[in-house]
């Protein structure tokens, strides 16, 4: 069976994954992943058949507990270099639940673009400023999102720089 595809400016792209920028108040649920650690919007694989704004509502009301609505699309982003897939980003709101944690979340906050914690994945700041765009009415992109060794090592760096930080507070 081949991938589920989104068009964006009349490209045809083939889709893997499917994310969900919920947006209250300008600003976006993002979710604390334990493994690999890091920050990023609630979203997960589309499965065979999938339709990828269905999956990116699956994923988020599995993940969160929340109960979501896709409102649009924020764009599809092709991963180069160390992945080789596509993500489409939609842009929806909670209209029900209670966040809860689960085994792919294990704590969230409301952040806007510039208010990322430094933990967050690299490739989440452009779509979540993407996604406040999208929201605000700005049509849906498709961005090039590099995944080099480069950037996982400044990542891990991070994490790193994070740990030392917090022993040296208790001391």
């Amino acid at each position: 069976m081949s991938p589920p595809t989104v068009t964006v400016g009349g490209a045809v792209l083939p889709i893997t994954g499917a994310q969900l920028a919920l947006v209250r108040d300008g600003r976006v649920l993002i979710q604390l992943r334990p493994w690999p650690p890091g920050w990023e919007i609630p979203g997960g694989h589309c499965d065979d058949g999938e339709d990828p704004a269905e999956a990116a509502a699956r994923e988020a009301e599995e993940e969160t507990g929340l109960q979501v609505r896709v409102l649009r699309l924020a764009g599809v982003y092709t991963w180069a270099g160390l992945r080789s897939s596509s993500d489409a980003v939609y842009v929806g709101e909670v209209t029900g639940g209670r966040w809860r944690r689960s085994i792919e979340a294990v704590g969230h906050r409301w952040a806007g673009a510039a208010d990322l914690p430094p933990t967050t994945f690299p490739w989440i700041h452009q779509r979540v400023a993407d996604a406040l765009a999208a929201a605000a009415g700005a049509p849906p992109v498709h961005r090039i999102q590099p995944v080099s060794l480069r950037h996982v090592l400044f990542f891990g760096a991070r994490w790193a720089g994070m740990l030392v930080d917090a022993v040296r507070r208790r001391h």
